[in-house]
């Protein structure tokens, strides 16, 4: 069972402990004060930076949603298909928070596609406001 992608603002990875699990099924995830348990992601957001390695097969993206920023690292097949954006393009990415060699948090790719510029408003909308609800509730 694949669990839910969830919607949150990029620099709420910074605020959030990462947590390795012990068992081979059970995903690891970032633990937030407000959000939860969050192992995938779905971020609405435009390229800012591209890195390609086609020797090692790898290709990382940066994304940035206006509250912070993201790389969305592919290896072998998902490399390829993450060469095809641009800096400028405005994409959904849709995968799993991973831990790199450097601490950092990154996303592993397993949905990534072009949208419209009104995608990337309408959700930034859309998830302000259920950001603001989501503290609301959690303040009380």
């Amino acid at each position: 069972m694949r669990l839910t992608a969830k919607r949150i603002p990029l620099k709420a990875l910074d605020e959030g402990n990462y947590v390795v699990t012990e068992g081979r099924w059970e995903s690891n995830y970032l633990e937030h004060p407000i959000y939860g348990k969050v192992s995938r992601v779905a971020i609405y957001g435009v390229v800012v930076a591209k890195y390609e390695n086609k020797a090692k097969e790898v290709c990382s993206i940066t994304i940035d949603d206006f509250t912070g920023d993201v790389r969305v690292v592919g290896f072998r097949g998902m490399a390829k298909y993450l060469e095809k954006f641009d800096i400028g393009d405005i994409i959904l990415v849709v995968g799993k928070l991973k831990k790199g060699i450097r601490d950092e948090i990154y996303v592993s790719p397993e949905i990534v596609r072009r949208v419209s510029i009104n995608h990337l408003f309408l959700n930034s909308r859309v998830e302000l406001k259920n950001t603001v609800q989501i503290m609301t509730k959690h303040k009380a």
